[in-house]
């Protein structure tokens, strides 16, 4: 069981500290240099990609796992219908068929698969079902590049804690999926692997750092992906992509970092096509010993309790609530309504304003000893190193600019979050609001080598406002798919929050809402559904 230390730091500088100390000899480090030392791990970002006619125009024979969800997938395993061989061989082709025009994959891990194939045990949960594995969590012996050049060849030793029970739980990992550059930009998109593009509208974007894992689970490359959610990254791309996203209560989980501990803002959780599976895996991979709150275990379907719920239209500032996203949320209050539940408006706690300024200054404390780390080896600075992205390193070349004392008030307004939202809590046992204020994002919005202005970094939080306080506070939240056929033609989720430890009562309302307006038969135009393989 994990300590309950919360890390103070973005954990992935022991990686990169040890990573450049293993580099040192080499005279010059350089994008050019990594690609040479990298052997077989080659960046995607130059591959051409496939148009949807040569797609279609490759299409195989249809697959007739379409439709199963995880849970459903470990049943044909155990009773012998499908063996976990064919599975893995079936999402192989999967992959292979879409990952040219969706671009979600960093590292396909096949062989490993195919080698457990057989050997995982027919009792456990899911039976040998393969999964996706963001690219931003260790997985003993398969690379780890968070985006970057920099980690491009970082290959971890061992399994992080929560790796360990995903794999107890019988689940059987065939891969990783993109990321931005450590988390850092607002839609996934790199230098190393490039943009991954949504399954329900190629020009746009799947959001933030877990888009590579939502473009393949709404491809249905798999059912269940799992995702780290530190700012909304469970939720956004759930809500673009049509998913059920996840994002627990603060230190709920056994901890996804090498030191054992758990990041202030970070969490694990799934985003998946059924409630169901991702209650399982909730159950498998939250921390048992009861030492913060009670274990949530496996929730098998709604429950009889109604809930208040606060309902919150907008949060003023920055970025308004989209005519769109506002009807949205208003026919998902009438159906609340009609199944019994109370719902009153609310207003949202936090300052929009007040958290845009604060947020980045808490970042760029964090963005220091990179800085410093990457100078002290190359002798040159962070921008001149070429070994970040445009926007990451122009960040990192800001961070020095901000004072001590704002990076103090900062700390200090965002310690005070979670009281702001335990008082929204008094008179609600869970709250709707928007997941963010509008439909959708194109790529073209954003590039890696975009250069950071506190103008752009206020934009972009603006739409972060209904997810990123939540991460600073701690509660547990979900997006649930309820709306569809945008006229960007993508879905619109809808954010609900519960109080801190609240996880079951999440989950509950989510089963009940799966059912009285199911969205299984949902399928982006870019998917297995319409592109057999």
């Amino acid at each position: 069981m994990h300590s309950g230390a919360v890390v103070g730091q973005n954990s992935v500088l022991v990686y990169i500290d040890g990573f450049l100390r293993r580099m040192k000899d080499r005279t010059m480090l350089s994008r050019r240099n990594f690609l040479k030392s990298s052997g077989t791990f080659l960046s995607t970002a130059a591959l051409p990609s496939l148009s949807a006619n040569t797609l279609l125009a490759n299409a195989r024979e249809p697959d007739d796992l379409v439709g199963y969800d995880a849970t459903g997938l470990a049943g044909l395993i155990r009773s012998g219908q499908i063996t976990q061989q064919e599975v893995v061989e079936v999402v192989a082709r999967r992959i292979d068929a879409l990952d040219p025009v969706l671009n979600f994959m960093t590292t396909r891990t096949f062989e490993r698969a195919r080698a457990k194939a057989g050997t995982i045990p027919l009792d456990s949960a899911f039976a040998g079902v393969p999964i996706l594995m963001k690219d931003m969590i260790d997985v003993g012996g398969v690379r780890r590049t968070d985006g970057s050049w920099l980690l491009a060849t970082n290959v971890p030793d061992k399994n992080v804690e929560y790796v360990d029970a995903v794999e107890a739980a019988g689940l059987n990992i065939i891969g990783m999926t993109n990321v931005p550059e450590f988390a850092g930009g607002f839609s996934t998109n790199n230098d190393l692997f490039g943009e991954t593009r949504n399954p329900w509208n190629l020009e746009y974007s799947t959001m933030v750092s877990s888009g590579g894992a939502a473009a393949a689970a709404a491809a249905g490359i798999v059912p269940m992906v799992h995702g780290t959610d530190g700012a909304g990254s469970n939720r956004l791309p759930a809500s673009v992509c049509g998913l059920f996203g996840v994002k627990p209560s603060r230190l709920r989980m056994l901890s996804g970092e090498a030191n054992g501990g758990h990041d202030l803002t970070k969490t694990n959780q799934t985003m998946s096509r059924t409630v169901r599976d991702s209650a399982r895996l909730m159950d498998l991979t939250e921390d048992k010993s009861g030492l913060l709150y009670p274990p949530v275990g496996f929730v098998e379907g709604p429950t009889s309790q109604r809930f208040r719920i606060g309902f919150i239209p907008d949060a003023p500032g920055i970025v308004d609530v989209s005519k769109e996203v506002a009807q949205a949320q208003k026919r998902v209050v009438r159906l609340l309504e009609s199944l019994g539940h109370t719902v009153e408006e609310a207003q949202w706690p936090i300052d929009t304003e007040v958290f845009a300024r604060y947020y980045p200054a808490y970042f760029a404390t964090r963005m220091l000893p990179l800085k410093a780390m990457i100078e002290n080896l190359t002798g040159v600075s962070v921008t001149q190193s070429k070994l970040l992205t445009g926007f990451q390193s122009s960040f990192a070349a800001k961070a020095t600019e901000t004072p001590a004392e704002e990076a103090e008030r900062a700390e200090a307004y965002l310690a005070t979050l979670p009281e702001r939202f335990k008082a929204l809590f008094t008179n609600f046992d869970l709250v709707l609001c928007p997941v963010m204020p509008i439909v959708g994002v194109l790529n073209s919005d954003f590039s890696p080598s975009e250069v950071y202005s506190s103008e752009i970094m206020r934009k972009r939080i603006g739409n972060l406002k209904f997810t990123g306080p939540v991460n600073f506070a701690g509660n547990p939240a979900m997006s649930v798919p309820l709306t569809w056929n945008s006229t960007d033609g993508l879905p619109i989720g809808s954010h609900f929050i519960a109080p801190l430890g609240g996880d079951r009562a999440l989950y509950e309302l989510a089963y009940e809402l799966e059912q009285a307006s199911p969205w299984g038969e949902n399928w982006a135009p870019y998917s297995i559904k319409h592109v057999p393989i």
